[in-house]
């Protein structure tokens, strides 16, 4: 009878006590470079795997920018999760704010010029145009999200792809890309698509691995719309 307490079993044990210490370290560097350091301080940092996630409150936008520059400069990052807020919100013209938004999104790698139409009301920016990914949609929509004086993004932008991908061809696509990525637990999830419409059920161990499942799925070609039904059991 043969036993699994071989050297390859010993090896991931190491590389998880790796990760584990990194993880450890990134979230201390992050910790020190907070804005706010109070005890009680109204930022809250998590890592995994190198995936770091900023929950919690700012008091401008320029401290929230230098959060997120400070966190993806950081040897071993390997993505950013940022949801944090500005309190209280910085308040700007309409037009000032709609002229910020637009050049943001023009400036933006990812985005080809002329993305949205920009409209702003009382710091509420509404975002409405033609895209060719689901991925472009997001980015246009975190993009005018970190613009100064915005409070609230309306995202109407609509997938348009350049080309048709059968359902349950981007179904497929969905479920290998989930299974190769072995950094979180996607076991318990369930994919389904209709008109590009991918939905995603199930259950996870943590609210890190339901947010990076939503990331993977919108990455991926056909996938127009996600919607996001994983609940998290510990």
């Amino acid at each position: 009878m043969g036993s699994d307490t071989g050297p390859s079993r010993l090896s991931s044990a190491g590389k998880a006590l790796r990760r584990s210490a990194l993880d450890r370290h990134l979230r201390r560097k992050v910790e020190a470079h907070l804005p706010n350091r109070r005890p009680h301080g109204q930022v809250t940092v998590e890592v995994k795997n190198g995936f770091v996630v900023l929950r919690g409150f700012v008091r401008t936008y320029r401290e929230k920018e230098r959060m997120h520059r400070f966190v993806m400069g950081l040897r071993g990052v390997r993505a950013l999760k940022d949801l944090l807020r500005v309190r209280p919100v910085e308040t700007l013209a309409d037009r000032t704010i709609a002229l910020h938004v637009r050049n943001a999104l023009d400036a933006h790698a990812e985005l080809p010029p002329g993305t949205a139409t920009v409209h702003v009301s009382n710091g509420t920016c509404v975002l409405r145009g033609h895209v060719r990914t689901a991925e472009e949609r997001h980015v246009a929509e975190l993009t005018a999200r970190h613009c100064r004086g915005v409070r609230v993004v309306v995202n109407e932008l609509n997938v348009d792809p350049l080309d048709e991908v059968p359902d349950e061809v981007t179904a497929r696509t969905v479920r290998m890309a989930l299974d190769y990525c072995r950094d979180f637990d996607t076991q318990g999830i369930n994919v389904s698509c209709a008109d590009g419409r991918v939905v995603l059920r199930g259950r996870v161990p943590t609210l890190l691995d339901r947010a990076l499942a939503e990331e993977m799925t919108r990455l991926q070609r056909g996938v127009c719309v996600v919607e996001n039904h994983i609940q998290v059991t510990p």
